[in-house]
């Protein structure tokens, strides 16, 4: 694949300072051009669907299923990420 996303934006490469005229309305290139454009988008949104079901695909084999959990069923929780008013763990009451 390899475009540019410059190029796949606007169609062309950035500006090298070189001044090329301007294109009109009426010139011949202009319907080359946009269809070029929609090609080349085309193909960029293919590649993106392509890479999106890939990803998804890899996702979905390492995520692992939820634990069901019930009200009234004990759970283990870490205390690192509560804050307390104590000044350190060994103070705070059991």
């Amino acid at each position: 694949m390899g475009r540019l996303p410059f190029l796949v934006n606007l169609g062309c490469y950035p500006n090298t300072g070189q001044d090329t005229g301007k294109i009109t309305e009426n010139s011949p290139g202009t319907e080359e051009f946009l269809k070029t454009i929609k090609e080349i988008r085309n193909e960029v949104k293919e590649a993106l669907k392509k890479t999106n079901v890939m990803m998804k695909k890899k996702w979905d084999a390492k995520k692992k299923s939820e634990v069901e959990r019930k009200n009234g069923d004990l759970v283990w929780v870490i205390a690192t990420y509560y804050s307390t008013d104590q000044p350190s763990r060994k103070l705070l009451t059991k």
